[in-house]
């Protein structure tokens, strides 16, 4: 109810600001033209000047028009397009990257896999790894923040093959 009677309120001072607002725009009427000094007499506002309406005589006196597609006015020049061997290069420091977030993922998902009860084996033991003692929330801390730290590679990467001229499509 109070929120109802505040609303309407605040709506009446709205419409009420606004009806001064309009008021306000309107020349105020004198009081009576004998209540005005005899020697000066109120000035009505002169009309304003008609806009200009520009023909194509005057676009042609007035100058040179600057146009975008226009071959004098450029003042940059086009980019050249990057060598084959930067964006193979590119394209290899990625694919080197993206295989290393691919193990670190493939990594945490075991590691949570094993975290939460499930078994973790593939059908063997490889013998070259030998046991970790690391805990677990150690080990999942270690990888992703390696997993962070190649995903920053990644995107300074594509950023310094964009700042190159090579665009992100070019390296996929």
């Amino acid at each position: 109810m109070i929120r109802r009677l505040s609303r309407i309120l605040f709506l009446a001072a709205v419409c009420a600001a606004s009806c001064l607002a309009q008021a306000g725009q309107e020349p105020a009427p004198s009081a009576s033209p004998a209540s005005q000094p005899s020697g000066t007499s109120s000035t009505a506002p002169s009309p304003p000047k008609p806009k200009k309406v520009w023909t194509n005589e005057d676009v042609k006196s007035a100058g040179t028009v600057s146009v975008v597609g226009d071959q004098r006015n450029q003042k940059y020049t086009m980019t050249k397009h990057p060598d084959a061997a930067a964006v193979q290069k590119y394209k290899n420091n990625l694919q080197k990257l993206e295989n290393q977030l691919a193990d670190v993922n493939k990594q945490l998902r075991a590691l949570q896999a094993f975290a939460d009860g499930k078994p973790v084996g593939e059908g063997g033991e490889n013998m070259e790894h030998g046991f970790n003692r690391v805990p677990v929330s150690q080990q999942t801390q270690k990888l992703l923040a390696r997993k962070k730290q190649l995903e920053q590679q990644i995107d300074d990467l594509y950023d310094s093959a964009r700042k190159s001229g090579i665009e992100s499509g070019e390296l996929k």
